[in-house]
């Protein structure tokens, strides 16, 4: 039962570790969805009453509209009815009434005067015009009758303009004055204080001052007027006056049915909201008093939550948040697929998985809380000129992923929270920009960094990047003066923090997910750390060897591209398993003095073998990062110590000598940095057996290690080309010659 929970056991933490990378997705992807901002579609608030203190703070979740109360609307659509201009017909039949009324007056003139007409004629022409006209007038026509002619012109000309029947007034003072200056009582009268109305004339309608469509008496008054300037008689402009009076007729009548309807439409028009209040704007603030109109805009809102509670306007805000969380997740899985193809070096360290994905995570969190919060201290401070977008680290984890995983990992999540941040805003494709083109260029600036200090000369070219991206963005929407220094300032500031967030946490991240950076192997290459100085003392044999291969190692990283820093200091350590028995190894041996004489084979390669085990223990105690630990285990990956084999075979008559029991216990170097550290291992202790340094015969002696190494199978584990083992070779040279140059032979004296 014991070895089947076993068996169970190791499955699943076989399971689990060829699974980690699809859980970590999951488990990511989770959490981005739930730091994603959820629009909620209601939000239960107390209902504060106008000439009240608000208890809290209250924020638009949604756009939506202020609805007018019962009394602003009628008060809207009544503003609305006054503006509408009234209708007014032209009535062309009381021009032909005018026409045929002054023809007939004409008429019974006519027949008066003709000495020919009859008697009856005569007679009844005298009882019309004394009914129409005064007595003096009559004799006056009847003397003059030409003086038709004038009142037919005058006639024509006033009923050409245009006659109301209606008197227009302002005022109640300006009827009285009417009615004083005409003495009539003006019976159709309506008050009007707009200065236009519209006139219907056969089937035109054109927008007519009211000043140009007098009244009957306004018109006969400006008629008199010019009469006088003719510089006619009183007889005569008596006479034709009154003639004016009985033959003119209003043209002009209001057309009140089409008003009305228009009216009507006005009102009808008129918006039962009175305005907008657009998503994430403060409606009121805690412990402000309630005005009137604030009232109506919480009034309105809750209106317009509980409409949304199980409605369409509700659905349809998850299915946008839904959509904005799959095309979040579609970038998440391309993000996936890029550093699975071309860093399987994080994919295949759950560890660095892990920290890759808190370092994401941690940054779409600072973007959230930023989005969240610092809009309401803005607000708060009554600071309308600078956008809280910009105070946000958004640099932070470009940052940190250069230093903890190079600049080709921080280009590819750069563009994700470039467009996380532009879709938490609302699709916004100018903080895109901003945030991806800053992001990469801090992680441009800062991929190279090795010490902390570094962090801040950074901050003057990421300070510039991010001004010129504002300068050119208030450009386009032509905006400058204070607004791009406030913004500037705030840009200024969230370098500064995304700057003194990544120099905080890189250590963290270093030292709980056992990531090793420029800036640890940096420290660790003091040659005072402890456990060198304990090498320089008790090996110092080694500790030279050390120091050379590092060299060795380091020209040979940088020819093939490899981490030329984490080379030679991890040939620093390589060899320090051997400080407990220095005296075994022959680099820090005296003279003749070899402790092997003594050893059997066996003995003597266990011994040499265990340095490699003893100097991952020393290492574990010590804290040096994991990937100096896998140097040491791998640097001799699983060969064999041939001159004990060898020996062992000499002194075994019967060949029962075992070639395992002479190998190390591996394994195989896994990257290029640890293969490099085994050639030059192996090329610098070679090098000592030469008697002479001549180039060529160093260069035969790197290129059969070499060759050697790559027979035995000791480089399939790393993925270095035949090309790079050329160029590797052509790396170890400069050293190798540096250090076996010959010397001129000094005279003794």
């Amino acid at each position: 039962m014991r070895a089947v929970r076993k068996h169970i056991g190791l499955r699943v933490r076989q399971w689990l570790f060829n699974s980690a990378p699809l859980l970590t997705l999951a488990a990511f992807s989770v959490c981005v969805v739930l730091l994603f901002p959820y629009d909620e579609t209601l939000r239960k608030f107390d209902m504060p009453k106008a000439g009240t203190v608000s208890k809290e703070t209250v924020i638009a979740p949604f756009t939506f509209d202020v609805i007018r109360t019962p009394d602003e609307l009628e008060r809207e659509r009544k503003r609305a009815m006054d503006q509408v201009l009234l209708v007014m017909d032209y009535d062309s039949s009381a021009v032909a009434e005018s026409a045929r009324k002054t023809a007939e007056l004409e008429a019974a003139v006519g027949n008066i005067v003709n000495p020919k007409a009859p008697d009856t004629l005569k007679e009844a022409g005298w009882m019309q015009l004394s009914r129409e006209l005064s007595g003096k007038a009559v004799e006056t026509l009847h003397r003059r009758p030409a003086l038709f002619e004038e009142a037919k012109r005058q006639i024509d000309e006033i009923m050409g303009h245009g006659v109301s029947a209606t008197l227009f007034y302002a005022t109640s003072d300006e009827l009285s004055e009417r009615r004083l200056r005409f003495n009539t009582n003006f019976e159709s009268a309506q008050q009007y204080s707009k200065r236009y109305v519209n006139l219907l004339r056969d089937g035109v309608e054109s927008t007519v001052a009211v000043a140009d469509l007098p009244v009957k008496e306004a018109a006969m008054e400006l008629a008199a007027a010019q009469l006088r300037r003719e510089r006619l008689d009183d007889a005569a402009l008596n006479t034709v006056y009154e003639l004016i009076h009985v033959c003119v007729r209003p043209t002009v009548r209001v057309n009140n049915r089409v008003t009305s309807d228009r009216r009507r439409a006005a009102a009808d028009q008129v918006p039962a909201v009175s305005g907008k209040v657009i998503k994430d704007t403060e409606i009121v603030r805690k412990h402000q008093e309630v005005t009137p109109e604030i009232a109506q805009r919480l009034q309105s809102l809750y209106a317009a939550m509980e409409r949304m509670e199980g409605s369409v306007e509700k659905r349809r805000a998850n299915a946008a948040y839904a959509g904005r969380v799959i095309l979040l997740l579609i970038t998440l899985c391309f993000l996936a697929f890029y550093i699975g193809k071309y860093s399987p070096v994080i994919t295949a360290n759950p560890k660095r998985l892990i920290a890759l994905c808190v370092v994401v995570l941690l940054q779409i969190a600072v973007v959230r809380l930023g989005t969240q919060y610092l809009p309401l201290l803005f607000r708060a401070r009554e600071v309308s000129a600078a956008m809280p977008e910009y105070l946000i680290p958004i640099t932070m984890g470009a940052l940190l992923c250069t230093i903890l995983f190079g600049m080709r990992v921080s280009v590819i999540v750069s563009l994700f929270v470039g467009i996380y941040f532009a879709v938490a805003v609302g699709f916004n494709h100018y903080f895109f920009l901003y945030t991806f083109l800053n992001s990469v260029v801090a992680a441009f600036l800062n991929h190279r960094i090795r010490y902390r200090w570094q962090f801040f000369r950074a901050i003057p070219p990421m300070t510039l990047v991010c001004v010129a991206i504002i300068a050119v963005w208030q450009m386009v929407g032509w905006r400058f003066g204070v607004t791009f220094l406030v913004n500037a300032a705030c840009a200024f500031v969230g370098i500064v923090a995304s700057v003194f967030m990544a120099m905080v946490l890189s250590p963290f991240f270093e030292r709980v997910f056992d990531i090793t950076t420029d800036m640890t192997l940096i420290e660790l290459s003091d040659m005072n750390h402890p456990i060198l100085k304990k090498l320089s003392i008790q090996a110092a044999g080694t500790y030279n060897h050390c120091v050379l291969v590092g060299n060795l190692a380091e020209s040979a990283a940088e020819a093939i591209g490899a981490n030329a820093l984490l080379a030679r200091v991890a040939s620093y350590y390589h060899d320090i398993g051997k400080i407990d028995k220095p005296d075994y190894f022959v680099e820090n041996c005296l003279g003749d003095k070899n402790r092997h004489n003594k050893l059997s084979p066996t003995m003597s390669a266990l011994i040499i073998c265990s340095h490699v085990k003893e100097g991952v223990e020393l290492a574990k105690k010590y804290k040096l990062p994991k990937i100096i630990q896998d140097i040491i285990m791998q640097h001799h990956g699983d060969s064999s110590v041939s001159f004990f084999y060898e020996k062992a075979l000499e002194q075994d008559p019967h060949k029962q000598v075992q070639e395992k029991d002479f190998r190390y216990p591996g394994p195989i170097p896994q990257t290029r940095e640890a293969a490099i550290i085994m050639l030059a291992d192996s090329v610098e202790a070679a090098s000592r057996s030469l008697s002479t340094s001549s180039p060529k015969l160093l260069r035969e002696l790197v290129k059969k290690i070499i060759r050697n190494k790559f027979l035995a199978s000791q480089l399939d584990g790393c993925n270095l080309t035949l090309r790079d083992l050329n160029d590797i070779t052509e790396g170890f040279m400069p050293i190798l010659q540096g250090i076996f140059h010959s010397r001129i032979e000094y005279p003794n004296k």
